[in-house]
């Protein structure tokens, strides 16, 4: 655990929590190995969040690009 909290500003308990959060979703599965417990990305329902994700990020880019015309023609006025 100390290697997957060490690039991180946050605590070992806190990277504990995250990867449990992340394992009740699907998104990461954990083995034994020892006294260590490795993660691994589970492909499927990442891709799936992926692409939820990513209509929000066209909606939200789309407003954005209509936001900037908008605010160029509003100075283009002035």
């Amino acid at each position: 655990m100390a290697e997957l909290a060490e690039p991180f500003a946050i605590s070992q308990p806190a990277i504990s929590k995250h990867l449990k959060v992340l394992e009740k979703a699907g998104l990461i599965s954990r083995g034994r190995d020892a006294q260590r417990r490795p993660c691994r990305l589970e492909a499927v329902p990442l891709a799936e969040a992926n692409e939820w994700l990513e209509g929000y990020r066209r909606f939200w880019e789309g407003s954005f690009q209509r936001l900037d015309a908008l605010l160029d023609e509003l100075k283009a006025q002035e």
